[in-house]
C-alpha cells in the first residue's frame, strides 16, 4: 500500500462511521431531521469522494 493512500483510507473509515452515527441519531431524536440529514449527506459526499481517490491512485 502507498503511504499517500493510507490516509485516504482512514478519512474514507471516519467518513462512514460518521454517516452510521447520524443515522443512528435520527433514529434516537427524529426532531432533529434536517442537521442529521445534512451531516449524513456531506458524510456520504466524502466517503465516495476517497473511494474515488483511492480507486484512481490504485489504478496508476
Amino acid at each position: 500500500m502507498k503511504k499517500g493512500t493510507l490516509i485516504h483510507y482512514i478519512i474514507g473509515i471516519c467518513a462512514a462511521i460518521l454517516v452510521l452515527a447520524a443515522a443512528y441519531y435520527i433514529n434516537q431524536n427524529p426532531k432533529n431531521l434536517i442537521s442529521a440529514g445534512i451531516i449524513i449527506l456531506a458524510g456520504s459526499l466524502v466517503a465516495f469522494s476517497q473511494y474515488l481517490i483511492i480507486k484512481n491512485k490504485n489504478k496508476s
